[in-house]
This record gives C-alpha cells, sequence and structure tokens, in this order.
C-alpha cells in the first residue's frame, strides 16, 4: 500500500514545486539585452500594415521558446487575449499574417540583434566559463536544411540523387537549402555568432569563408580566439584569413590533403608515441597514444610549414550481446593541423580541441533539430509576398487574408523571399536567450534540476497566469513592460 503510494507523493511534490513565469522572462530580456527597444526597430516590405512587424517578431520569437512545432500551433495559441497583449497585438492574427510578413522581413535588424545581444553575453563573461587556458573557442560547420523533389525557391540548391521508383533506379532532380554556421562553444550559453546561406553554384567552403570575412566587422578581430574546422575548410585562403585576423586554428586533417596526410603518417610510424594516457568518461575507457610534430608544409598555395597532431585511440565500452554486457574494444585515428604554439598547448590540448568540435553538432545543430524545429522548412518558397513596391498596391491593409486570385488584381513583382533566413535568425535570437535565461538566470532551473524544455513548457503555460488588462474606459492602454 504504501509502496503504491509514493509515485503519487512525487507527481505531488512536483507539482507543488514553484514554476517559470512569462513575466520573470520578459523583465530579464528587457533588463540584460534592453530587448523590447530592439524590437521596436524591426521592419518588413509592408505598407501601413495594421500588425506590426514587432507583434510578428515576437509571436514567432515567443513561439520558438514555447518550442511550437509550427505556425499553425501559434496560431492556435494567438486566439488567446493574454498572448496577444502580450506580443503587442490588437486582436489575433493567423499563421498567413506571419507568413505574409516574415517573408519580406528585412534580416539586417535581426543580425544586428544577434550581434548586441552575443555582445551583451561576452560583456557579462557568458563566455569565460570553459575557456581553454584562457581562450575563447568557436567551431564553425555546415547543415542541411530542407530537401525536396518539388517545392523550390529561387535560391535552391539543385542536385541529381538516385531513387528508386517500381523497383528500378532513376535520377531525379532534388531541390534543397545549405548554411554555415559559426558557434561559439564554451560557456554554457553555446550562441551561434552568425549564419551564412549557400548560394546556388557555390561550395560550402566559399560560404564559410565569406562568413569568416564578416564575423570581424560584426564583433571585431579578438571576440573569439580559436577556430575549429572540419577538414572541408582545411584549403589555403581559411588559413590566410585567420593569420590577417589573428585567429588559431584546429583543423581535421583526412585524406582530402592527401601528400600532407601520407607525409604526417609515413613520419610518425617511424617513432613511438610521444606521450599515453587513458581517459574514463560515462562508462567508456579510452587507450590514448599522441604524435606531435612541428614544420610539414601546408601545400603549394600556402607552403607555410603547419603542426600536425596524431591521436590512436582504443575505446571500450559495454554492449549487450545476447543478453550479456560484454566489452567491445574499438579503434580510432585522429589527425589535426593546428596553429597553436606547442609550448602553450601540448598535444593533449590539441587533442580535447579536436574533439570539442563535436559540440557544435551534439548542442548546436542537433538540438536544434530535434528540439527547435530547425528543419521543418518554414517559409520556404512562399508565393504569399509583399508587392516589390507596396505603395503601387493596395492589397494588403489587413495582412492576414489569403493569396490573391489573379483575376482580381493586376499582376505585381513581388519582395525577395528572405522568410527562411528571417525565421532562422528569429530561431537562434530564441535559442539564445532561452538558454541565457535558463543557465545564467534561472534558480528553479539549478534547484531543480529540470530539463530545457520543462522550462519552455512552464513558459507556455505561464501565458493563462497572465493578468488581465484591466484599466478605466477612456484610460490609455499601459505601454507592455515586459
Amino acid at each position: 500500500m504504501g509502496g503504491r503510494c509514493l509515485p503519487n507523493l512525487a507527481v505531488m511534490r512536483k507539482q507543488d514545486q514553484p514554476a517559470h513565469q512569462l513575466p520573470s522572462f520578459g523583465r530579464y530580456l528587457n533588463k540584460v539585452f534592453d530587448f523590447r527597444s530592439a524590437v521596436a526597430g524591426l521592419t518588413d516590405s509592408r505598407h501601413e500594415p495594421e500588425i506590426s512587424p514587432a507583434a510578428v517578431f515576437l509571436a514567432a520569437f515567443h513561439g520558438f521558446v514555447f518550442r511550437l512545432p509550427s505556425f499553425q500551433q501559434l496560431e492556435a495559441d494567438l486566439t488567446q487575449p493574454a498572448l496577444q497583449r502580450w506580443v503587442g497585438a490588437d486582436r489575433a492574427f493567423s499563421d498567413d499574417a506571419l507568413r505574409y510578413s516574415l517573408s519580406g522581413f528585412h534580416l539586417e535588424g535581426l543580425e544586428q540583434m544577434l550581434t548586441d545581444f552575443n555582445r551583451t553575453l561576452k560583456r557579462n563573461k557568458v563566455f569565460d566559463a570553459e575557456r581553454v587556458k584562457g581562450r575563447i573557442v568557436a567551431a564553425l560547420d555546415g547543415i542541411e536544411t530542407l530537401s525536396s523533389y518539388s517545392r523550390h525557391c529561387d535560391t535552391c540548391l539543385e542536385r541529381r540523387v538516385t531513387v528508386r521508383k517500381a523497383g528500378v533506379k532513376v535520377e531525379q532532380l532534388q531541390y534543397y537549402h545549405r548554411a554555415v554556421g559559426c558557434q561559439i562553444i564554451n560557456g554554457p550559453v553555446k550562441t551561434f555568432l552568425g549564419l551564412e546561406w549557400l548560394k546556388p553554384g557555390e561550395g560550402e567552403d566559399t560560404a564559410a569563408l565569406r562568413l569568416l570575412h564578416n564575423l570581424p566587422d560584426r564583433y571585431g578581430s579578438r571576440f573569439f580566439d580559436i577556430l575549429l574546422l572540419d577538414a572541408l575548410y582545411a584549403q589555403a585562403p581559411a588559413f590566410k584569413l585567420a593569420a590577417e585576423i589573428g585567429w588559431d586554428l584546429v583543423v581535421s586533417l583526412k585524406q582530402n590533403h592527401r601528400e600532407l596526410y601520407q607525409s604526417a603518417v609515413r613520419l610518425f610510424a617511424q617513432r613511438p608515441a610521444d606521450c599515453q594516457l587513458t581517459e574514463r568518461c560515462g562508462g567508456k575507457s579510452y587507450e590514448i597514444q599522441i604524435w606531435d610534430t612541428e614544420g610539414l608544409p601546408f601545400s603549394a598555395d600556402y607552403p607555410q610549414p603547419v603542426r600536425v597532431v596524431r591521436s590512436e585511440e582504443s575505446l571500450t565500452q559495454n554492449h549487450y550481446r545476447r543478453g550479456q554486457l560484454t566489452p567491445e574494444t574499438t579503434e580510432h585515428e585522429w589527425l589535426w593541423i593546428t596553429t597553436l604554439d606547442p609550448k602553450a598547448f601540448p598535444a593533449t590540448t590539441v587533442r580535447r580541441l579536436g574533439h570539442d568540435r563535436w559540440k557544435q553538432e551534439n548542442n548546436g545543430w542537433n538540438d536544434l533539430t530535434q528540439n527547435w524545429a530547425f528543419k521543418h522548412g518554414f517559409l520556404h518558397a512562399c508565393r504569399h509576398r509583399p508587392p516589390a513596391d507596396a505603395q503601387d498596391s493596395e492589397l494588403n491593409p489587413a495582412l492576414d487574408t489569403g493569396p490573391l486570385v489573379p483575376q482580381q488584381a493586376p499582376a505585381v513583382s513581388l519582395v525577395a523571399n528572405s522568410g527562411l533566413a528571417a525565421v532562422s535568425l528569429i530561431l537562434l535570437l530564441a535559442f539564445t536567450l532561452s538558454m541565457a535565461f535558463t543557465h545564467c538566470h534561472s534558480k528553479l532551473f539549478r534547484r531543480y534540476r529540470m530539463t530545457t524544455i520543462e522550462v519552455a513548457c512552464q513558459l507556455r503555460r505561464g501565458v493563462s497566469k497572465l493578468p488581465p488588462n484591466i484599466r478605466a474606459p477612456d484610460s490609455p492602454a499601459d505601454p507592455q513592460t515586459a
């Protein structure tokens, strides 16, 4: 009898514990980031809109903070008067109004918000935790956000893939979007510094260089100190740019640089390892041998000598085989090119930095994909967009009407679709500010050891607890303070 009561007691205790409230979240954003002032300056391509760009942004922003999977779910939540007042809208508006505004949203304001908020985080020493010998570490990598065989836009990338139809392999044209992101990987808030979309006909390395060129203009050259890169970016332009700006690099070395790779492997095969160590972490055991050498030429177009570190690792972990827990050992080999000084950064530190690049995969792209609907494909190929010259058309005063019938209005040129980029930036802003609130401000998060998803659910439930807007009939409405 007593055993059956224990789960009920646990549920009762969880119900009694305090929860996060939306006004607390709003006060934190305003106090630390001056959030509402930044939002007030956002603009889009509409002419005299009934629903302001700030209200559209706040609706989408809070939809991502609440971890809503789609704009249709956000539309349902916007039927609550409390949420309408919170985002600064006089009435409910549909997901079609969101799409119409966001497809013509001006990206400069969103990018400036992301830059200003990241500067605030650094000024508040959020990135000081987990520094590597006093250095701030960033990682850069790419991700494919969506793909389709039918739906496409003017900026889609194209490729031919082999698919099986009726048992026969055929080639089919596929449309997709891919982006490159740079993320701070040390500290509790692993924010993205920027996002660059690949353009038709260019490679991921070109977009990565464009992003790296823009970062010093937005943040300054010393916003971070060490940059971790995949083997795809192990090219002379990246090394030249890093040397010019003052960044140190740790780059994975694979056989795409065949001469350097083979030279390093032959050199290391002729001598024993420089150091050996054992690590145990999370039920896994690593037996590690590390080699370190300097003075190897990188390439013909960048003949500067580079340092190469090699790590051979034997990983032992338990797996269930036929109902029994059995230890299994696998062998792994890693090589990295680095510009770090060997006196300040020994080979063991370079190895750790090389593996830290996976933090961007786990705490960045994977988290955004699984928990933030980053690959949902918001507003991809959206045709319901404002006219390129909104003053020439009287078609959109209400903003939440459906697409116009061609017979009812003359054909007009539409603005370029910035919806996918705008929604991605809003999502990154929600990701950054939610993590800052949870890890840097919330005592409940640390005290009760709840998950970030539970924090998001509590904030969403807090909408129904917002006080009503009670005022005298003739008095002006109070401005939003949260």
